[in-house]
């Protein structure tokens, strides 16, 4: 009689924690929207970086930088005919942080790296598009997504060697809104360390 019960208790657990282990439908579809924006970025990099947002007012395009409004708004346009993966969170997200790098350019006008353009904003890193793609499309990837109400956060565990264990790993996120029925991008890769998983 005891085994049994022990038998039963633990299927049990293995039914919970497998439930917990893999993404319900309505998170896979979180995760595909994200890969399928990776996907979309790497096929359209030369135009995504067309866009000439920051400028420098110095000889041959030093600083001091500043914000090139009218281009953000032809890059907001941009975003909302042809990239169906972000919606007007995301573009209301960037602007914010366009504002934010334009006051980091006044405030320092003679900084040589322009803030917000040293990296790949969209990839979330300093590598090739093809990498990025890898690294957070990685079998070997832990993958979780948290939503609550209309906001949702997709987390991207990657290994920092072949075998490592969870607490082993870079972690990623991003932020995802529920907007017009559909999930939808609302900001850029971010990485987190372990204090703030």
């Amino acid at each position: 009689m005891c085994l049994k019960k022990s038998c039963l208790f633990f299927v049990f657990l293995v039914i919970v924690f497998s439930g917990f282990a893999q993404l319900n439908i309505e998170q896979q579809t979180i995760k595909k929207v994200f890969f399928d924006f990776l996907h979309y970025y790497q096929q359209n990099e030369k135009k995504f970086d067309a866009f000439e947002l920051h400028k420098g007012t110095g000889k041959e395009d030093a600083p001091p930088y500043h914000i090139q409004w009218k281009e953000v708004e032809r890059y907001a346009n941009f975003l909302r005919k042809n990239v169906p993966f972000v919606g007007e969170t995301y573009i209301n997200n960037e602007k914010n942080d366009f504002k934010f790098y334009d006051s980091c350019y006044k405030a320092d006008p003679l900084d040589e790296m322009p803030v917000g353009f040293d990296f790949d904003r969209w990839g979330g890193g300093q590598e090739s598009v093809e990498y990025l793609v890898k690294w957070h499309t990685g079998k070997d990837n832990i993958y979780q997504v948290k939503i609550d109400g209309v906001k949702a956060e997709l987390r991207i565990g990657s290994p920092l060697w072949k075998g490592s264990e969870e607490k082993d790993r870079l972690w990623s996120r991003v932020p995802f809104n529920k907007e017009k029925g559909r999930w939808v991008m609302a900001g850029n890769i971010e990485s987190i360390d372990d204090g703030n998983q």
